[in-house]
């Protein structure tokens, strides 16, 4: 692991998040994208969908191809839509219209090996760094961006107080010397009592009754009623006596490799011979591709299903509080339902504004909630039906403030309720969930059975990873009408 260090005299500081792309990766879909554009029908508007989803579909035909390359000719005859091309037609038709990977990340996975590599800058052992009033602040492995002081790549350091008495700056970093005219002193809520000025005087907060005089070596002394308020100090050493680097912050470059393990997701159907004579014989229509597209389109419900579940039983259990949304409120003033209905920007704001209170990044990207509560957006004027999808499972019924919005059931997420997920589109690695399919569809083939039923099965096979469980929060919204 190589090791990222940071002078302590540098002004400033920017933490940058974790950028991880596999550029052979990619070039290997693009150059699939292309491939598959090319097959009439299968690859009709497969260049027009965004990039990132293009893709992954265009991965999943081909591991889906992949599949079908292995089965014999009566293997092809016995399985399901009879045809290689329905089932690769299929993957085209399902993958796009599901909505994992709106959601959260849908990795189409090339092997069962296959992972997700997740880049963290964390602190190292930083034993001899007093730059914050938090003793905890700077142990190893607390990831960096995620940190809110400001001053480990700095000169300032803490100083020492006694309470009424005197501040200090003599000990640890200020061992290697002191440099006065930059000291600022706390109350026990940190907030700013005195600031020193280069000349040497101070300015005192108004209403404060205090004096400080610098007595030399790095030592003042405390007068006046809130002498006994100064509570926390910091103050500038000399960084450049620093020759062996004891003083210097350091901090590690942890390359995090979340391995896959893939599982399937299988169902089982059947029909009886009758039926498929019946069909065959009247309408022409194939009862095996019938029973394969439905059997198909209950495993990408499941799938959406399952994810949203999933997320939502982490959310509940990820230990931020929810944000509450009183739909009454203001109920005496004329129309307030409908007025009221219009400042739910603010919660959704303050679902943003915890996440990045607490992770320094993060917002609301996607919201996805059950069906009262979306319905209820619909009075926002800022609501649209844009990329609204046929109501069918899990579906998308429009945007707000340009934020994709989802239904699902009552049973996944409760009536009332808006989970709202933060999805980083710069780092597929930097999400809530990250989702892994190996193989879209796999069938056994179709069994007869001696007393004119026959029967298959099909599954998925893939994995998932809750990457950061603090992606996501819930509006709770209270007295909806209806």
């Amino acid at each position: 692991m190589s090791v990222l260090r940071s002078h302590m005299n540098n002004s400033t500081y920017e933490a940058r998040l974790p950028a991880y792309k596999n550029e052979a990766r990619i070039a290997r879909a693009s150059r699939l994208v292309e491939k598959w554009s090319r097959v009439p029908e299968v690859g009709l508007g497969l260049t027009l969908m965004e990039e990132r989803k293009a893709m992954n579909t265009a991965i999943a035909m081909e591991k889906q191809a992949q599949f079908m390359t292995k089965l014999t000719e009566t293997q092809y005859s016995t399985s399901f839509a009879t045809t290689p091309e329905n089932m690769i037609r299929l993957v085209r038709i399902t993958y796009p219209n599901s909505i994992r990977d709106k959601l959260f990340t849908d990795f189409m996975m090339e092997t069962a090996k296959d992972s997700i590599k997740y880049i963290r800058p964390v602190f190292e052992a930083n034993t001899n760094i007093y730059r914050s009033f938090d003793s905890h602040a700077f142990e190893p492995d607390k990831i960096a961006y995620e940190s809110k002081e400001d001053r480990f790549p700095t000169e300032m350091a803490n100083g020492t107080v006694d309470p009424g008495v005197s501040v200090s700056f003599t000990g640890n970093e200020f061992s290697l010397g002191y440099v006065p005219g930059y000291a600022i002193l706390y109350d026990a809520n940190q907030v700013a009592l005195a600031v020193e000025n280069r000349n040497l005087t101070w300015s005192v907060k108004a209403g404060v009754d205090l004096t400080i005089t610098y007595a030399g070596s790095g030592v003042y002394t405390l007068d006046g009623a809130n002498a006994g308020d100064v509570a926390f100090a910091i103050g500038r050493y000399n960084s450049e006596a620093d020759i062996a680097g004891d003083y210097l912050g350091s901090l590690q470059i942890v390359l995090d490799d979340y391995q896959f393990k893939v599982r399937q997701l299988s169902l089982g159907v059947s029909w009886t011979a009758l039926s498929e004579i019946v069909l065959d014989s009247t309408t022409g229509v194939s009862t095996e591709e019938i029973l394969f597209d439905v059997a198909a389109q209950q495993i990408k419900q499941a799938l959406d299903f399952r994810a949203v579940k999933l997320a939502y039983a982490v959310t509940v259990t990820n230990g931020l509080t929810p944000v509450s949304f009183d739909a009454e409120a203001g109920a005496t003033i004329d129309d307030s339902y409908i007025h009221t209905a219009q400042t739910i920007s603010q919660a959704i704001e303050r679902v943003g504004d915890v996440l990045f209170d607490k992770l320094n990044r993060g917002g609301v990207s996607r919201i996805v909630g059950g069906p009262k509560a979306v319905t209820y957006l619909r009075l926002n004027r800022a609501f649209s039906a844009e990329g609204a999808q046929a109501r069918i499972g899990a579906y998308q019924v429009g945007t707000i403030y340009d934020i994709p919005v989802f239904k699902v059931p009552s049973a996944i997420i409760p009536d009332n309720e808006l989970l709202c997920v933060w999805k980083n589109e710069n780092n597929e690695a930097d999400v809530f969930i990250a989702f892994g399919t190996l193989i879209p569809f796999y069938s056994t083939g179709t069994l007869q059975r001696k007393n004119f039923y026959k029967e298959a099965g099909i599954s998925s096979y893939g994995d998932y990873h809750v990457m950061n469980n603090q992606y996501a929060n819930r509006i709770i919204i209270s007295n909806i009408r209806g």
